[in-house]
């Protein structure tokens, strides 16, 4: 029936109007609205922050050109205005500077005292005042006197107290062991020292004193004696063994001193 729906309200029956799509002339009403072209939106809606329906209707039309829209900027926004930011008011040199990270500061800091930290070593030192060239030379020969002596000591005194702990804490055969490192330790700081002297004729007395002196051929012999030591006198006369290991660490003990003296020098 077309008669009025009362409980609608209204003078017009909703089902004969364009808003009720089971109406009675269906077909030609679809007709229309296919052949008819859709009109535009004229007024831009208001962003809300929910999907709208006329929006998505918008963007399957073929007729709307999005193409300036979707078209990628020359540059990104951000190299746009920092780029602004810098000429400033059409200016040829940047106004300002950009703020450094913190990893760039750390390293234009290091950078820089890289660079004055030296210049300013050699200002401290051009500007102290300079005695005799004489005695200070003669100074500086005593003072590395004492320094070879007093490592030869420091040496001497740490591998005593090494060889009275291993006596103590381990066995006779230890503590020899370890006495044999110790004088082959003597003996290489000896010819160290000895090298080192050679220095004050030049590169003619350097090369004499490698030659004279081939001190890296100390712990050879040192592994060389303890081979012959356990295969000919241990068996044949009945001597001690020795061991290799605490031979090695009484060898290394001048390194221990070496240290120590390193410390004293810095404190």
């Amino acid at each position: 029936t077309s008669k009025l729906r009362k409980y609608w309200g209204g003078d017009e029956d909703p089902i004969t109007t364009d808003d009720f799509i089971w109406n009675k002339d269906f077909l030609a009403r679809m007709k229309r609205l296919l052949e008819a072209p859709s009109p535009l939106p004229s007024l831009k809606e208001a962003d809300s922050g929910f999907l709208s329906l006329n929006r998505a209707m918008s963007l399957d039309s073929v007729e709307v050109d999005l193409s300036k829209e979707l078209k990628p900027p020359p540059k990104p926004v951000l190299e746009q205005q920092v780029e602004a930011a810098r000429c400033g008011n059409g200016a040829a040199t940047p106004r300002w500077r950009l703020v450094p990270t913190r990893r760039e500061q750390a390293k234009w800091d290091r950078a820089s005292k890289a660079a004055t930290g030296g210049s300013d070593v050699m200002l401290r030192e051009s500007k102290r005042a300079r005695g005799n060239p004489v005695v200070l030379a003669a100074q500086s020969r005593e003072q590395y006197f004492k320094l070879k002596w007093k490592l030869q000591l420091l040496t001497l005194g740490i591998g005593g107290i090494g060889v009275v702990s291993a006596y103590v804490s381990y066995s006779p055969e230890i503590a020899a062991s370890f006495g044999a490192g110790l004088l082959g330790s003597l003996v290489y700081i000896r010819m160290l020292g000895s090298s080192v002297d050679s220095m004050a004729d030049g590169a003619k007395g350097l090369v004499k004193g490698a030659i004279t002196q081939p001190r890296l051929l100390v712990p050879v012999a040192l592994v060389m004696i303890y081979n012959r030591w356990n295969e000919i006198l241990v068996p044949d006369y009945g001597f001690m063994h020795l061991e290799l290991i605490p031979i090695l660490v009484g060898f290394f003990t001048y390194k221990v001193a070496t240290f120590v003296q390193a410390i004293q020098d810095a404190l």
